[in-house]
């Protein structure tokens, strides 16, 4: 009986553990071939759209999606070397942070901050 139960919580703990970055996946890439970046928003601003661009791929998602969300995850493949950079448009302006070295698997999280992108963490 002990057995059993042992051998349900450790797959039940597998499963919970697998299932843990399941938002930073894209199928048929492994995790080095995808940039996830995450933005922090501390600006209150109304948010129509914010978009992350590296070496030509896109990931967007629109103001309606973001609702009362602070961190934001956006991924796109991206194998190799390369730069990315994150923009945040509004009704009245276009925020975008500087282009950025980049190489797949990188997880930067930034923070805009008073209209402004901070690098929290680079790796």
């Amino acid at each position: 009986m002990i057995r059993i139960r042992i051998y349900i919580l450790t797959i039940f703990t597998l499963t919970v553990l697998t299932n843990c970055n399941n938002d930073e996946k894209i199928e048929g890439l492994k995790p080095n071939e995808i940039l996830v970046v995450t933005l922090e928003i501390l600006d209150d601003i109304e948010i129509k759209e914010i978009t992350l661009t590296s070496n030509g791929a896109t990931d967007k998602i629109k103001g309606d999606q973001i609702e009362n969300k602070k961190k934001i995850k956006l991924k796109t493949p991206q194998s190799g070397e390369g730069t990315f950079k994150i923009c945040v448009y509004t009704k009245t302006d276009t925020l975008c942070s500087p282009d950025s070295y980049i190489e797949g698997g990188y997880r930067p999280k930034l923070r805009l901050k008073n209209n402004k992108f901070e690098t929290l963490k680079w790796l």
